[in-house]
Formats: C-alpha cells, sequence, structure tokens
C-alpha cells in the first residue's frame, strides 16, 4: 500500500494531524502510518497550545489525547455528548446541556482550555463543536506548566483546526432521528506557496429537535484561520470562531416527587410559547511564534471572546396541594461574557556536560468577565400537569420584551469574573541519554474571583477575593526503553476565596481569607506496544482539597466559617488505545475514584461522597475495518459506557440522599470508506434504557435530564 496522510472521516479532520504545529519542537516527528482505511486513534505528542517539548511517553503527567478520527466514528457532534467516554474517569454532568458541558473528573468539576488558553465561563464556554475541533486533550491534575489557580481534578484542552498548507476539501451531510439535518464543508489550502500564507474555512450549519415536545435547535459556525510565514523563523497564526445557537431551553429538566424517571421520557415543561434564547459567540485567536535560535522558540499568543446570551428560562415549584401541579415561573437571561487572555513563554533547551535541559519561562495574564441579570417576572406563574401536560401558554400573560433587558439595577443582575496574573519557570532535566527526566518548577500567581449581587453588595459592589500563591512542581519519569516508561509527579493549586469569621472584638465578625488549596501525588506507568499501535496507561493518584469552608458549630446560626473542610479523592485509571490487531482500532478505559469528603465540622458530612463522582466509570469502543477481500472498506463499530456509584452535583450541604443508579449506554454502528468517500451509521442507546442523571431538592422532590432513547444517525462525507 502507498504512504499516505492519516484520514478521518469528521470534515477536514482526516488531514489535521498531517499538520505540523509550527510551534512543536524538533524532538518530536510526525507520525504518518500506512494504510488507506488505517483509523488514527492514537496520538504520540502533546498539541504544541500545552508548550511541552516532551512526546506523552516521557511526560510526567497522565494525558489522554482524543483524535477526531474518533469523533467522527462515533458521530459525537459536540462536547456536551459522548466525548468524555474516551478517557477514564470523565463524565458528563447535567445541566444546562444546550449551552455548556459540565465535565467532572477526579471528583470535580474541570477546566476547558481552547488553544492553551482557559477560557472557562459561568455556563460557558458553548459547547466546542466537532466541525471545528482537531482534537481534544485531557489533562489529569495540576497542570504548573498551564496554571495553578483552579480545582487540581485537571482540565481538558480544544484544539481547533488550522491550516495545514495542503489543498485538502470536504463536505460532510448528517441526518438521523428527532429531525437532525446538519451540513458541514472544511476548506483547507494555500494562497502563497511554500507555507508562506496558508488558509483554512470550517463552516457549519445543523437543526435538530429533540425527544420531548417544544425543544428544538439551531446552530451555525463559521470559522476561517490564516497562518501568515514572513520570514523562516516567523509565523502568525490568527483564528476567528462565530457560532450563532438559537434554542427552546437550556437544559430539559422534569420534576417530580415519585421518583426519578418516573415520567415519560418524551415529557417537557417547556411550553412552545416561552422565549427562545439566542446566543451569540465570536473568539479571535493571535499566535505568534517566533524562532530565536537553535531549538528556542518565543511563544506570545492573545485570545479575546465575546459571549452574548438572550433569552430566558422557567423554573418553579409543586403546588402544594396537588403534588402533580408544577407551578412554572419565568426568569431573564440577558448575559454577556468577556474574556481578554495573554500568554507569552519561551522555551529550548541548553545541554551541560552530559545533561540536557528543557527550559519553558513565561508570563500569563487573564480578565474572564461574565454578567448576567436573572431577574423572575413576578406576575405570572404558569401550572402545569406533570401526568398529564398541555402545551400552549396565553402569549399575552407572558412577560412583554421590555423584561428581558440587562439592567445593572436590577435585584438579580449577577457580576462575577477571574483576574489573574502568573509567572511560571520549569526545568526538565535529562539524564543517561534521557532515561530519566527530573522536572523542576515553580509558578507564583496573584489571583481575583468575585462573584455576586450588587444590588445587595455595599455600595453596590461585589467583594472581590484576592490571593497570591507560589506552587511548585516536581516530577520525574523514567525510560525503562523507548517503549515502556514510568512516572511520578508532585503539583498543587489554589483558589482565592472569602467569608465571614467569629470574633471576639467584632460582632459583625471579620473576612476569612485563607485561600482554598489543592494536590496531587500520583506515579504511574505507560506502555506502547507492537511497535507503537496501540498504548496503555496505568495511574494512581491522591487528591487532597484544602481550607473548604465549614459552619462555625461553636457559634451556630451566625452565618460564621471556618476554613477547616477537606476532600480527598484517590484513584487508579487505566486507559488503553490504538490499533490491536490489524483493522481492530479500540479505546478501552477505566476508573475507580473515591472522593468524599474527610473533615467538618458537621459529622454527618464526613465520608460523604464528593458532588459529581461516580466510584466507577468503565467505557469500551470496538471499530473495526476490513482492510481485503470482498468487504475491503465497510466496517463494523460497538461500545458501552457504565457509570456505578453515581453521586449528584447538588452539593454538600444537600439534606436528601444524592445517589444515582448505575447507568448503562450501548452503541452500534456499520460504515463504508472509500478514498474519497465514507458513510457511517450509528444506532445509540440500542437497549432503549431509561438513561437520566439529576439530582435531589431539598424539599424531598427530584429532579432529571432524561439521555436520548434509542436514535439513529447517520454521516456522509466526500472529500475533493
Amino acid at each position: 500500500m502507498k504512504n499516505v496522510l492519516i484520514c478521518a472521516s469528521l470534515l477536514g479532520s482526516m488531514l489535521t494531524f498531517a499538520q505540523k504545529d509550527s510551534t512543536k519542537s524538533k524532538d518530536i516527528e510526525e507520525v504518518v502510518v500506512k494504510g488507506k482505511y488505517y483509523q488514527k486513534y492514537k496520538l504520540n505528542e502533546v498539541s504544541g497550545s500545552l508548550r511541552l517539548q516532551t512526546p506523552i511517553m516521557e511526560l510526567p503527567q497522565n494525558v489522554q489525547s482524543i483524535s477526531s478520527q474518533v469523533l467522527a466514528d462515533q458521530i459525537t457532534l459536540n462536547m456536551s455528548e459522548g466525548i468524555v467516554r474516551n478517557v477514564s474517569g470523565a463524565r458528563k454532568v447535567e445541566h444546562w446541556d444546550n449551552v455548556y458541558s459540565n465535565v467532572f473528573m477526579r471528583g470535580a468539576s474541570i477546566a476547558t482550555y481552547m488553544n492553551g488558553m482557559n477560557v472557562s465561563s459561568t455556563w460557558g464556554p458553548i459547547n466546542p463543536d466537532a466541525s471545528i475541533i482537531d482534537r481534544i486533550e485531557f489533562v489529569k491534575g495540576p497542570a504548573g506548566f498551564m496554571g495553578s489557580m483552579g480545582d487540581p481534578a485537571g482540565f481538558y484542552n480544544v484544539v481547533t483546526k488550522k491550516p495545514t498548507g495542503k489543498f485538502q476539501n470536504s463536505v460532510r451531510f448528517t441526518t438521523g432521528s428527532y429531525n437532525l439535518f446538519r451540513g458541514e464543508a472544511d476548506l483547507d489550502g494555500v494562497i502563497v506557496k511554500n507555507g508562506v500564507l496558508d488558509y483554512r474555512l470550517n463552516l457549519m450549519g445543523s437543526t435538530n429537535g429533540s425527544w420531548t415536545e417544544n425543544d428544538k435547535t439551531k446552530k451555525i459556525i463559521v470559522a476561517p484561520s490564516l497562518t501568515f510565514r514572513p520570514t523562516k523563523t516567523t509565523t502568525l497564526t490568527a483564528q476567528y470562531n462565530y457560532q450563532f445557537l438559537n434554542f427552546s431551553q437550556p437544559g430539559a429538566y422534569l420534576m417530580s416527587k415519585e421518583g426519578y424517571a418516573s415520567l415519560n421520557v418524551h415529557t417537557n415543561f417547556n411550553d412552545k410559547n416561552f422565549k427562545k434564547t439566542e446566543v451569540k459567540d465570536q473568539s479571535l485567536f493571535l499566535t505568534l511564534d517566533q524562532k530565536l535560535f537553535k531549538d528556542w522558540t518565543w511563544s506570545t499568543q492573545y485570545a479575546y471572546m465575546d459571549m452574548n446570551y438572550d433569552g430566558g428560562s422557567w423554573w418553579g415549584s409543586f403546588d402544594t396541594n396537588n403534588s402533580n401541579i408544577f407551578n412554572r415561573t419565568l426568569s431573564n437571561w440577558q448575559a454577556v461574557g468577556k474574556n481578554h487572555i495573554f500568554q507569552t513563554y519561551v522555551r529550548g533547551s541548553l545541554k551541560t556536560g552530559n545533561i540536557v535541559h528543557k527550559v519553558i519561562a513565561g508570563f500569563d495574564y487573564g480578565d474572564r468577565k461574565y454578567n448576567a441579570d436573572f431577574s423572575g417576572y413576578a406576575a405570572g406563574v404558569y401550572p402545569i400537569n406533570i401526568q398529564n401536560p398541555q402545551y400552549g401558554v396565553d402569549p399575552s400573560t407572558l412577560p412583554p420584551d421590555s423584561f428581558y433587558t440587562l439592567s445593572t439595577a436590577a435585584p438579580f443582575y449577577n457580576d462575577q469574573g477571574v483576574k489573574y496574573t502568573s509567572y511560571y519557570a520549569q526545568d526538565q532535566i535529562e539524564m543517561f541519554n534521557n532515561k530519566l527526566r527530573l522536572t523542576l518548577a515553580g509558578r507564583y500567581t496573584n489571583g481575583k474571583t468575585y462573584a455576586g449581587y450588587p444590588f445587595y453588595s455595599p455600595n453596590n459592589i461585589v467583594p472581590k477575593d484576592t490571593a497570591g500563591e507560589f506552587t511548585p512542581r516536581v516530577g520525574v519519569s523514567y525510560s525503562f526503553n523507548e517503549n515502556f516508561s514510568a512516572y511520578g509527579v508532585f503539583d498543587k493549586t489554589f483558589v482565592p476565596q472569602s467569608a465571614i469569621q467569629y470574633s471576639n472584638a467584632n460582632p459583625n465578625g471579620e473576612p476569612l481569607t485563607t485561600p482554598f488549596k489543592g494536590q496531587n501525588l500520583e506515579v504511574g506507568i505507560k506502555k506502547d506496544w507492537f511497535n507503537g499501535k496501540w498504548n496503555s496507561t496505568f495511574a494512581v493518584y491522591e487528591i487532597t482539597r484544602q481550607n473548604i469552608f465549614t459552619s462555625d458549630t461553636a457559634h451556630p446560626n451566625l452565618g460564621f466559617s471556618l476554613a477547616t473542610g477537606e476532600q480527598r479523592a484517590r484513584g487508579f485509571e487505566a486507559d488503553i488505545k490504538g490499533e490491536i490487531v490489524k483493522g481492530l482500532n479500540v479505546v478501552i478505559n477505566y476508573a475507580y475514584t473515591d472522593a468524599k469528603t474527610v473533615k467538618d465540622n458537621d459529622a454527618t458530612r464526613i465520608g460523604q461522597q464528593s458532588p459529581g463522582n461516580a466510584k466507577n466509570v468503565q467505557n469500551t469502543w470496538l471499530s473495526y475495518r476490513f482492510e481485503d477481500g470482498k468487504l475491503k472498506g465497510f466496517g463494523l463499530s460497538a461500545g458501552y459506557q457504565y457509570q456505578g456509584g453515581r453521586q449528584s452535583w447538588f452539593g454538600t450541604s444537600a439534606k436528601q440522599d444524592q445517589t444515582l443508579e448505575d447507568y448503562f449506554d450501548t452503541n452500534f454502528g456499520i460504515s463504508y470508506a472509500a478514498k474519497k468517500f465514507d458513510v457511517n451509521l450509528i444506532l445509540n442507546n440500542v437497549l432503549n434504557r431509561k438513561l437520566y442523571s439529576g439530582y435531589r431538592n431539598d424539599d424531598g422532590s427530584y429532579a432529571w435530564i432524561y439521555n436520548a432513547p434509542r436514535n439513529w444517525r447517520l454521516s456522509i462525507g466526500y472529500k475533493f
């Protein structure tokens, strides 16, 4: 067979792995594979956006990369769908699923990065769409080389598509259950030859209904990018992403006092006349890479994100005289989110005797703001019979258009944000011909966080929590041979926070500003098998979260707090990914996560599982492609997702039991791939189980969101 670049069936992704990241170290060579039907499940290096100069095999960190080929085989369209199934221990927790993804891992919600920059925000960012995704990298545990202000669970990094420097175009059409219609185009080419000026344009438009009543979504994406190389040592990349989203409701919650999943899966509490929500999201990424000398590079990146929400939402409570009547109330949801993120760093290597030092040093700045008006509409209550819902609320009783404005004077105008400056230096010391690698690093971060309602704050100013911390990082990695390594890592994080503590001198108390602190201690082994066709990673870790605010039981019912709480997550993780035998690619993973409260002033909370955790998560995906004979090009795929010992996200202060029943989902697919054409049919939730995620309210009622019942998707792609 001829040598060809890696193929992928998602629009344009068949080519993106062949591109050379302009910030990629010379030490990491591009992988070219054989076989027209080869499927790229295993990636050998991290993207340049993670700043590192080290292959995954040699990293003292558990990093799991998901290729766009995997997303294509599973016909996964955005982050709210089954992407997390490809990483041990990661799981999506329900909330506003039409808007953003709330992903939990190692006992807590994890941050969202895009192209190496932390873009996390309240109810954001908008779900990354597969049409612009090159790969997704899950970085487990703290990663001081990227940041230290946040939870120690880790983060996921969405790497978006960029020009490859080749003429490679494709289109794709996807349809399926619930009137799904989706079209994509990926136009990748050259404006000025010899790598001087390259372009890429990704387009996507989709519309779909739902398995529930009164729930429709429309989405448009326009994502152009340019790479300009005025000299052989200078590379400038500009990316612009525009997303438009229109949906009937942010999340299809159901409520009942009879238990989880006690209502028909097609039921919806939303009304067709309630206000729809529009979201306009724009982001700009500018990257400058300047080669200095030898293998030293100076990289600078800036990101601007602008998110605008124009909509509303419903919530409510049960009628005190009839538990079948749910009284809905309507709220405003006008919001604006703006992010300014900047980073600059140098990296390279130098030699002292027989020892090689791989050095990273840089500066990070971030300013992320979110403002919203969540005010309720007091003039209306809209009852619905949950056992026999009737739709069509009288429009004249609904809020007027003037209600849906962003008013800074509103009682529930919300002001929140994160701002930080940070300095980082790392030295990876390679000894004994790079068999042993010792990483010594440190980061100093000065950060500020705030969240609240100015209407209820003194002088209408939300108090700001500030803290400055130095966080060390120590890692070690040893290669037994080029295909087998072991590693260990210690890293720390922090988050500014504040509360009021008791004071003998002041009856109103005094500020408590002890920052939240987290740390991770982890060891693991990595192994490539059969000439690197597939690999395995096994890790054990202990994460501690300290200085969690707890109630001051010595001075009860006064609102005073102490920074004495502690949570601990201990776990084991296993990931297997790649081509096990000729034509058979797999993703198999398992995670055991014991995340619980170990210190609290309230003894009843000690031993309680951490919100959003699942003790056992096991996922399997198998994809086989016939490479010879009469069935050449045909493929079969199958998989399942299992989650056991689930806990809702509702919080450690919840008054009701938050355990959820086990979760088991199944998938089956059949496909065909030729040189320029591919078609893929997937059946999801094959067993047609009632799959859901939810929580229990303090009043004893249950709230949950269903996953889709049995459904199908058909995707057809053409390359030219």
